[in-house]
């Protein structure tokens, strides 16, 4: 797939490829290095220790375990991006951000790797640097947000549902009911010619909204010219009725030269008039 490749992210890749990669018996050390790093973390939280000395010690083996895990995690860089060049990226996305997201997912596997056990770090690492990944992309590619573990399963059903099972559960048919993008054009029932288009409601004004609009319309531009032309140009400025900014006293007065309270008395008497002219009134 091809990936746009941005400055930033070519100067973070000639940085990670300064790092050399380990084998597999440096991966055995440095995580043998970070359990007991951990584990004497745990330690001196707890105070379990005899005396200072003890302390000290603790303190040094949980120094070197620290610098284990940062030499592990940058040792493996490579693999997030390597991982992370492989998936789509959703619009509100870009390959930095699930560059980074794959790296939360790789210091979470260092933590959890024991050496021990025999099998390389690539294979244990990659489970989790994409499991953070998925999880960062499922976030972002559905309008209704749902709980990673829910989405997760989902995934693996319908990847079942072409192989083993002809039917997803209840639930998750729901689910991905929910969540799958629809054309508005597309028929809302199969079978049927109505399409969700046609039950949507418009954006544009109805005839009754623009017949209200021209009728109030009217009636500001009457009560208006009962005003005296000084007290009407203040309403208008008030209440933004020619830019559609609602100026204050203190502004209506520099406009019209007078007084702040001036021009708040002469607005005030303006209204009270008009509150009680009944020939205004639609209900009189």
């Amino acid at each position: 797939m091809t990936t746009t490749i941005s400055p930033s992210l070519t100067l973070y890749l000639n940085d990670i490829g300064n790092h050399e990669l380990l084998s597999k018996a440096d991966e055995v050390k440095l995580s043998e290095r970070i359990r007991k790093g951990n584990a004497a973390k745990e330690k001196m939280e707890a105070g379990d220790y005899r005396d200072l000395q003890q302390l000290q010690r603790l303190e040094r083996i949980a120094k070197k375990g620290s610098r284990a895990k940062e030499k592990f995690i940058l040792s493996n860089l490579r693999l997030v991006v390597s991982i992370a060049k492989k998936y789509p990226v959703p619009g509100s996305l870009s390959i930095e951000d699930l560059i980074q997201e794959g790296n939360i997912g790789l210091g979470h596997a260092v933590e959890k790797f024991d050496g021990r056990k025999g099998f390389k770090f690539s294979t244990y690492g990659t489970f989790w640097i994409r499991q953070a990944i998925n999880r960062l992309i499922d976030q972002h590619s559905n309008l209704i947000r749902i709980p990673a573990d829910t989405h997760s399963a989902l995934r693996r059903q319908l990847r079942e549902a072409d192989v083993t099972s002809p039917e997803m559960s209840g639930e998750m048919k729901r689910i991905h009911a929910l969540t799958r993008m629809a054309s508005l054009d597309g028929p809302m029932v199969e079978g049927e010619d109505r399409d969700l288009y046609t039950v949507l409601a418009s954006s544009e004004n109805s005839p009754e909204d623009l017949l209200t609009e021209w009728h109030n319309q009217e009636m500001i531009e009457t009560a208006l010219g009962k005003m005296a032309p000084r007290t009407r140009e203040m309403v208008r400025h008030r209440f933004g009725l020619d830019d559609g900014i609602e100026k204050t006293f203190r502004e209506i007065g520099d406009l019209v030269g007078v007084s702040a309270e001036s021009a708040r008395r002469a607005v005030s008497k303006a209204l009270t008039n008009l509150a009680e002219n009944r020939s205004l009134n639609p209900a009189s």
